[in-house]
């Protein structure tokens, strides 16, 4: 399940392979960039590097994920780390307050900006 970046690869079957082995499929973003193989090994190697540091364990970093792909209202990576939380272990209350978290901070930072302009432009 984990990447392991211990055997180096620079293959773009290579790479699907890995990331397949990871989430279990292979993410449209990975599709894409195996058309620019240059990019997808740059992306991956960076993706890579996080995953496989051990400072978060794997489902932390699934909840952080989750929790950005919320805020940003990335409904494609939302799936794909719901999906991999879920093999994961995660259970449905993790989830969806992982999905709050995140959303309740892209609302926080909405309002705080819009309240900041709000109060200079009425001050």
């Amino acid at each position: 399940m984990y990447i392991d970046q211990g055997n180096s690869v620079s293959t773009v079957p290579e790479i699907l392979e890995k990331i397949e082995g990871y989430f279990g499929f292979i993410p449209k973003i990975f599709e894409v960039l195996s058309e620019n193989p240059p990019a997808l090994k740059a992306f991956f190697d960076k993706v890579e590097s996080i995953m496989v540091d051990d400072a978060l364990n794997p489902l932390t970093k699934e909840f952080v994920s989750i929790g950005a792909a919320s805020g940003l209202g990335s409904a494609h990576c939302l799936r794909t780390h719901l999906e991999v939380a879920r093999q994961l272990g995660a259970t449905d209350e993790q989830l969806l307050l992982s999905i709050i978290i995140g959303a309740s901070i892209a609302e926080t930072t909405a309002l705080s900006q819009c309240l900041r302009v709000y109060d200079d432009f009425t001050s």
